[in-house]
């Protein structure tokens, strides 16, 4: 893989909003003015990445807020940084076990190792995870969490971040479509690249065992691209795609 460059890998989306594409997991930053909105904040070892993309972005400072797609730890995992200045974590009421660590709906680099012994692709994942911190405890008080019930339509804050249910990835996956610019942040129920899949710039899902309830995670998927209407994809692993005019993006 490429070595990560912080000019090759920030992509100005429009509107403010910047698809940074890390190298294990993907972030956001949505501007307003001088104030923006992170969504996603990399692995643990991600800290100087995410703060040269925050430069790169045009952004300055502490974020208004971090919003949460889900409680994994290559998306949540420079988390406490942003908690020990006493910046906002939003996610789903849904997801608050997961971010708090009452539950783990997750795979880790320990339990990819019999997959990485057979597959290259499992192998380069369960390295990088490693490296990048992936087995430490990234979990957080919940008097850090702002939980959003499922009513909420829309967020107060840079971007104006409004919430799509995509349950099944983990029980409380979140979605988010950035005000209307036409943007959807998809997290991981839908993905368009990662290490352990072969498609590469196309919708598709990842491999079942990163999902809490791969049926349910299907289906929200499919929901997703058929249901909501949106022009660019920037998803949690992998480059954005571009909705064509008039059509809709299909799982792979």
């Amino acid at each position: 893989m490429p070595r990560w460059t912080t000019a090759a890998n920030t992509h100005d989306l429009g509107s403010g909003t910047t698809l940074v594409t890390g190298p294990g997991s993907n972030w956001l930053i949505l501007r307003d003015g001088a104030s923006y909105t992170l969504i996603d904040c990399g692995y643990p070892g991600d800290r100087s990445l995410v703060d040269a993309s925050i430069h790169a972005a045009g952004a300055t400072g502490l974020p208004e807020a971090v919003v949460v797609t889900h409680a994994h730890g290559d998306h949540i995992g420079t988390l406490d940084r942003y908690i020990a200045a006493g910046v906002p974590v939003h996610c789903a009421a849904a997801e608050v076990p997961n971010i708090i660590g009452t539950a783990r709906e997750q795979i880790g680099p320990k339990e990819s190792l019999p997959r990485a012994a057979c597959s290259l692709g499992w192998a380069k994942w369960s390295l990088h995870a490693l490296r990048a911190g992936g087995l430490k405890d990234v979990t957080v008080e919940e008097t850090a969490v702002t939980p959003f019930g499922p009513a909420t339509e829309v967020l107060d804050l840079p971007g104006s971040p409004r919430p799509v249910a995509t349950t099944g990835h983990t029980s409380g996956h979140t979605a988010y479509l950035v005000g209307h610019t036409g943007i959807l942040a998809a997290g991981d129920a839908v993905v368009t690249g990662h290490r352990t899949t072969t498609a590469d710039g196309v919708p598709h899902l990842l491999p079942a065992p990163f999902h809490h309830d791969p049926t349910t995670a299907e289906n929200a998927a499919r929901t997703l691209l058929s249901g909501v209407d949106f022009e660019v994809l920037a998803p949690g692993h992998g480059p954005q795609v571009c909705v064509p005019s008039g059509r809709r993006l299909a799982i792979r």
